[in-house]
């Protein structure tokens, strides 16, 4: 007879309770480690899904994406042609956004109720209001190169040159949707998923030219001041637009703008000044990939030797984002989980010592019918342990159906079930020997009351 299955029969109530108790509290400490990982996955995915082995950006720049880098597009021509090179790849990255009515699900509606609860005593008036702007990263790259999506799973990939983009599920956007980014209209012709950057923005991706587009085409009305100003700095004429964007009166009768300007200059001087060229031909980054069975450093070194261009390894490209802009959330959320895996030890160590104490009469029966210690041990910590395991089992569970519903990535992986397991068995273990301690100590005649 097993006498830990039959103590949990007859007991059942009590030890489902405490065991869905156990489920709870290690659900939460699963879902902290889940969304651990998920910040160290955001700050990865980009880099990781590129498959470059180097990075290059601007000289003295930390990178693509922490730092605006900016250099020539056609330096990556010359990157390509050097040895150990596989293949280069010109990308442009920014952030951006389109004005996009706000559409929250209930499970949102609520989320972001209970964070204006939450938070009523911590912020002012008009900081909580609902955003009605769609933020994502814009990524070009050179269709047939690396630096696009990974994988479509809806839709297909761009195919046209231009006026064609594909989104991350996360900007909510459907396969056939258009959407105005800067002066042009573009069709959402594919969905990838997970692809998003270190702040879980989602990541849309385009054409080079048309990101270049999106991303550094000036506004007409800025161009139109400073065509003024230059043309007027040529003349040797007062500016003609103050710093509100004004034409200037000085109290003499003048004329202003460019109709006045532009008869007072001659020759070339007055065509430059006026045909301002607008040159978009510029990247944030070139992804590099190394020729199999070359060093990697090597390459990085010859790059940065020749080309005065900033070299960065994958490795070194994700350390900039986890270990630089996602630092303090990382470190903070990782004492958090500290914090709250003792805290967890402590109630379900009290959990199954309490029950086993509630079962001091029984216990004193036994030993008065003659049961072997041993045995009486085993019950104590059979279910222990079993309580521990079904707990476990329980808040991974949980866990795993609840992280759809979270706004951020939440991943747990069974290696985080498996170390949560070693822990709570070793948490059963203890506190058992404690609670037997404290059953063996007791006289079977004074329980009983004889």
């Amino acid at each position: 007879m097993n006498l830990a299955v039959k103590d949990v029969r007859y007991h059942l109530f009590k030890f489902v309770s405490a065991t869905i108790g156990v489920g709870l509290l290690l659900m939460v400490e699963l879902t902290i480690g889940g969304i651990i990982r998920g910040v160290i996955l955001d700050s990865a995915t980009i880099i990781q899904k590129t498959d470059a082995d180097l990075w290059v950006v601007q000289k003295d720049w930390l990178g693509p994406f922490v730092e605006i880098s900016r250099f020539p597009e056609d330096y990556y021509h010359a990157i390509q042609a050097m040895d150990g090179v596989a293949e280069a790849s010109p990308l442009v990255m920014a952030w951006d956004h389109v004005e996009r009515p706000f559409h929250p699900t209930p499970l949102m509606k609520l989320m972001y109720m209970n964070t204006l609860i939450g938070t009523r005593t911590m912020v002012k008036p008009g900081w909580m209001n609902i955003p009605h702007d769609l933020r994502f990263i814009v990524i070009g790259y050179e269709p047939g190169h690396i630096g696009g999506p990974p994988v479509i799973v809806a839709g297909r990939g761009i195919e046209a040159s231009h006026y064609e983009i594909v989104a991350d599920v996360k900007t909510g956007l459907p396969v056939g949707e258009r959407i105005r980014i800067g002066d042009f209209d573009y069709t959402v012709v594919g969905l990838a998923k997970n692809m998003v950057g270190y702040t879980a923005d989602p990541v849309i991706y385009a054409t080079l030219t048309d990101a270049q587009n999106m991303l550094f085409e000036a506004d007409p009305d800025l161009l139109r001041n400073i065509r003024r100003r230059t043309e007027a700095e040529i003349a040797g004429v007062p500016d003609p637009i103050d710093r509100q964007g004004f034409a200037v009166d000085n109290g003499e009768p003048q004329e202003t703008g460019e109709a006045a300007l532009v008869p007072r200059l001659t020759g070339t001087l007055a065509e430059n000044a006026s045909q301002i060229p607008e040159d978009l031909s510029f990247v944030n980054a070139i992804a590099v990939k190394v020729a199999p069975g070359v060093p990697v450093e090597q390459v990085a070194k010859e790059i940065a030797r020749w080309k005065h261009l900033q070299v960065y390894t994958a490795a070194r490209e994700v350390n900039m984002q986890l270990m630089g802009s996602n630092r303090l959330i990382l470190m903070q959320l990782s004492l958090f989980r500290l914090i709250l895996l003792l805290i967890a030890g402590v109630v379900i160590g009290l959990i199954i010592y309490t029950f086993t104490l509630d079962k001091i009469k029984e216990i004193a029966v036994l030993k008065l019918l003659g049961t072997q210690g041993h045995r009486i041990y085993a019950m104590i910590l059979e279910q222990a342990v079993l309580m521990g395991l079904l707990g476990t089992l329980l808040g991974a569970v949980l866990e795993k159906a609840s992280e759809p519903y979270f706004p951020r990535r939440v991943v747990a992986t069974a290696g985080d079930v498996v170390q949560m397991l070693v822990v709570i068995a070793i948490i059963a273990v203890l506190a058992s020997i404690m609670a037997i301690r404290r059953a063996t100590k007791v006289d079977p005649r004074s329980v009983l009351g004889t």
